[in-house]
């Protein structure tokens, strides 16, 4: 089976965040910080080539000020 990329929730959910963020005025530096790890993965967390665990989900979601089904909101599935 060949790479097909990002599955489309994945790159859903990481606009999301991305858009989130950026609405807040916040780095990816600082989002990282916020939830202990590297701005590198959280650009990877925002293209969607990570996938984010629900356990990291949260803590992004509350670094962010929103519930975890912000992220999910018009995700076709």
């Amino acid at each position: 089976m060949e790479d097909e990329g990002p599955h489309p929730v994945d790159i859903h959910v990481g606009g999301k965040v991305k858009s989130r963020r950026l609405m807040l005025g916040l780095s990816q530096e600082e989002l990282a910080k916020s939830i202990g790890l590297t701005f590198q993965q959280v650009q990877k967390y925002e293209r969607g080539t990570n996938r984010i665990s629900v356990s990291r989900l949260t803590d992004i979601s509350r670094a962010l000020k929103v519930p975890v089904d912000y992220f999910l909101e018009g995700c076709a599935s």
